[in-house]
């Protein structure tokens, strides 16, 4: 090798260098964006996962009838009543909005019930269904089991029951 050679070799070397450090770069900057998408990809499954899940747990709450002013919202589910207890005044005129979100297939003979033997309630609403109660309440103070009775084991399961509280008329 001459010396005019020499500065031509190391020219060369480093520009193979250099062409490394470039490639290395671009295949650590390729990395990092395909780390960045993998965790915005996990984030995005994760808020889709977290939307569904909110929606089946409280898809009841979104699409469900409103109460006029002065009744009470009653649904009927696959799990009880919700409120689970009912306070009223002896003596008085009560109006419910019943309603159910709860498919045909899933109740027997396609209705919720809401039955009250001591306070003379019995209903019953067509599945998928809303309907406004007016109900005259006794004039006999306490707390009384409401149930279904159609679906879920019927009375005797400890899901499908409620309360309700009838509170003497000179109270709130």
């Amino acid at each position: 090798m001459t010396s005019q050679d020499a500065p031509r070799h190391e020219r060369r070397l480093r520009e193979i260098e250099a062409r490394r450090a470039e490639r290395d770069r671009a295949r650590e900057s390729a990395a990092q964006r395909q780390e960045m998408f993998r965790r915005l990809g996990f984030v995005g499954v994760v808020l889709a996962v977290l939307a569904i899940g909110s929606f089946l747990a409280f898809g009841d709450f979104f699409n469900r009838p409103s109460a006029a002013i002065g009744t009470i919202d009653v649904q009927s589910s696959m799990a009880g009543f919700t409120p689970s207890t009912i306070t009223v005044k002896a003596g008085t005129t009560a109006t419910l909005s019943w309603w159910t979100d709860d498919a045909a297939p899933h109740l027997q003979g396609g209705v919720h019930t809401m039955v009250a033997p001591d306070l003379g309630l019995d209903e019953a609403l067509p599945a998928e269904g809303h309907r406004m109660i007016s109900w005259n309440v006794p004039n006999k103070p306490g707390t009384y089991d409401v149930y279904c009775d159609s679906c879920c084991g019927g009375k005797d399961s400890p899901t499908m029951h409620g309360k309700i509280v009838i509170l003497p008329n000179d109270q709130a």
